[in-house]
């Protein structure tokens, strides 16, 4: 559960009554930063000198953002539109919106990033929060902010990134000697390389001999202001214990990145996986050409009328249920950067009704216990009532910003950039790779003369994502898959006349009305392909209105003319994505096969990847609130970038732990 910074204001700056500090220095916060941060660490000389493609920075403490602001400054100066900066930061005791944005006002130089930063502020949710924030300069590169809410202890376990530059500034060692561990120095050398270097205002000796026990060369200079002395430094291995690797090793789902000048990248499967799989890689440079069997895009599973977006958790807040929350979290920062004008989507707000005393108790305790205010609220049958703009037996949990959405529109919008050429009526037949490590895509062309030259072609690219659901493992490389498909139906009805503000769910969902049609379902057909609609379908997602939303099912002409539509989704044994790199099935289960001995047993050596091989599939009914982060996760690898999800989540999607269980069982 995050807790809010607790302050006072001297002077229109904010003083922790936590730590009994002071977030920056009363003399020139701004100047302390540029001293302290930017001229020790050298960044705008390096940007200069060595214009890297993506330059990483890892703050310990977040506080106001002075420091991302200052830095961001500079980068608009001196970065080039290829470059991206990554800025790595912790917050355990976040400032509020309000509070950020008071603190911020007296730097007016800075009023047009602070601006930025408050208008791209995220929840006050635990775990990570990856946010793009706004080009200001057309000829800069990008930044983006990845703020940590939680314990830096947990942070550290989680971090997945390579340092380029350290600013060490939580408050004084004396009053936050958690914060000042050896594990945070161990932590950094592991993360750092031969060139990262580090800054801090402190010059504490328990610092110091906590640096160079690490592998750091630490100096000392002038500090700013009243301060005597700061430090400052290089990491060079040789002085530590820590191998200079960014991790000691890398366990099976940690993969190599693709270090390639030729950007091509093909990804299969057109639904919102496929989509935001090519849209994460083309902003990044990658020239991508997406394939689909059908002629447009979003006309599988993701071509439903209306999704629903939102965060369907546990009773406690499990990796499962963190996931998800950063995915819809994530999905809704998406929808407004991509479709600003919201003709085919609206953030009108998701009840999740509760149909018992006992369920409307779990969901009042789940929020007084991890209080997500920001995001979400306990409320009872008449707050639910006014909502709704309806009469609800029920209360339930209100998401203030879940969404429906118009899946197709969003499929669109996601692929419309020069990047990225759209592949229809094509079936990929096999994929193969070389002894260059080059993709081998054979394609069959579905509406051409089989006798005709152009039915089928080769394509060959460094990177392959697949994101064609359960038809994936029809591939030699991922036959190990044990994904299921599940068809469902959506029925219809002409809305004309039928009142609601919020989409509904329970055990079945209905959508405010869209183009003049109410849509509510779904069905679920286990292991089932078959897209024909039936009659005993529509009468079953009636009836589920009937009993869930009877003051919706009382507006119905259920005489009238319905209509449906059924979709294939596609399920895991766990009910978890995949998402990530892939590995050589055989090699893998002959190099890990003393995991048939223990369980236990760790991995010292890094796993035998496909290099080059992604998937992100498996996100059953779920995929708009989790696809987009999953392939913005896979972008990250590719990229070698800080990741969008922690350690523990990726060990969660990984392809490669359905190989981890299969050795374990000897299969």
């Amino acid at each position: 559960m995050i807790k809010p910074a607790k302050i006072q204001w001297s002077d229109g700056s904010p003083v922790s009554t936590q730590f009994d500090d002071v977030y920056f220095s009363k003399i020139s916060g701004i100047d302390e930063t540029r001293y302290v941060f930017l001229q020790h660490n050298e960044l705008t000389q390096r940007w200069i000198d060595s214009p890297q493609s993506v330059f990483t920075i890892a703050e310990t403490g977040f506080g106001t953002g002075l420091n991302l602001l200052c830095t961001w400054q500079q980068w608009l100066e001196h970065s080039e539109t290829h470059q991206a900066l990554h800025f790595v930061s912790v917050e355990k005791y976040p400032l509020d919106k309000h509070s950020l944005s008071t603190a911020l006002q007296q730097w007016p130089e800075l009023q047009y990033l602070s601006d930025a930063l408050i208008s791209s502020y995220p929840a006050l949710v635990p775990g990570w929060h990856r946010i793009t924030l706004p080009r200001l300069s057309a000829s800069s590169g990008d930044v983006i902010l990845h703020l940590y809410l939680g314990d830096i202890a947990d942070w550290l376990g989680q971090m997945t990134a390579q340092v380029d530059a350290w600013f060490l500034d939580g408050f004084t060692p004396a009053r936050n000697p958690d914060m000042w561990s050896a594990h945070l120095f161990q932590t950094m050398a592991k993360l750092s390389h031969y060139h990262t270097s580090f800054a801090t205002f402190t010059a504490a000796s328990l610092v110091r001999r906590g640096l160079q026990a690490a592998g750091f060369k630490t100096q000392k200079a002038k500090g700013f202001g009243k301060k005597r002395e700061m430090l400052y430094g290089q990491f060079n291995a040789s002085q530590g214990p820590i191998a200079p690797s960014w991790l000691t090793y890398k366990p099976w789902f940690i993969p190599p990145a693709i270090h390639s000048e030729n950007k091509q990248a093909i990804v299969v499967g057109a639904g919102i996986a496929g989509c935001s799989s090519a849209y994460s890689l083309a902003k990044r440079g990658w020239q991508v050409t997406l394939i689909d069997t059908h002629e447009n895009v979003a006309a599988g599973a993701s071509g439903n009328a209306q999704g629903v977006l939102y965060a369907k958790l546990a009773s406690d807040m499990n990796i499962q249920s963190e996931f998800y929350l950063a995915g819809y979290l994530y999905s809704l920062e998406l929808l407004k950067h991509v479709m600003p004008d919201k003709d085919n989507w609206d953030d009108c707000g998701v009840l999740q009704l509760a149909f018992n005393e006992k369920e409307l108790k779990r969901q009042k305790q789940f929020c007084e216990k991890f209080n997500l205010s920001d995001v979400l609220t306990s409320v009872d049958e008449h707050q639910a009532s006014e909502l709704a703009g309806i009469e609800l037996e029920n209360g339930g949990l209100y998401f203030k910003n879940g969404a429906w959405v118009y899946p197709a529109a969003w499929c669109e919008a996601l692929i419309n950039q020069p990047n990225i050429q759209f592949l229809s009526q094509h079936k990929v037949t096999t994929i193969n790779q070389d002894n260059f490590n080059q993709w081998q895509v054979d394609l069959m062309h579905l509406n051409t003369d089989p006798l005709n030259n152009e039915h089928t072609k080769q394509l060959t690219a460094n990177v392959v994502i697949m994101c064609n659901a359960h038809e994936a493992k029809q591939l030699s490389p991922l036959t190990f898959l044990p994904t299921s498909p599940i068809a469902g139906q959506v029925s219809g009805l002409a809305s004309e006349g039928i009142k609601l503000n919020t989409v509904l769910c329970g055990d079945s969902y209905v959508t405010p009305s869209h183009q003049g049609q109410l849509n509510f379902g779904a069905t679920y057909r286990l292991k089932s392909t078959d897209c024909e609609t039936t009659k005993d379908d529509h009468t079953f997602n009636l009836d589920k209105l009937t009993d869930n939303f009877p003051s919706v099912a009382i507006q119905v002409n259920s005489e009238g003319d319905i209509n449906g539509r059924v979709s294939v989704r596609c399920s895991t044994p766990d009910y978890v994505p995949i998402a990530g790199a892939v590995c050589d099935e055989i090699q893998f289960k002959q190099q890990f096969s003393d995991l048939k001995k223990s369980k236990r047993w760790r991995f010292y050596e890094a796993a035998p990847f496909l290099k080059g091989l992604y998937l992100n599939l498996g996100h059953g009914s779920r995929g708009l609130s989790s696809a987009p982060l999953c392939a913005e996760f896979i972008a990250a690898q590719i990229n070698d970038e800080p990741w969008p999800i922690i350690k523990t989540h990726a060990q969660m999607l990984s392809p490669n732990r359905f190989l981890v269980s299969q050795t374990i069982k000897g299969l």
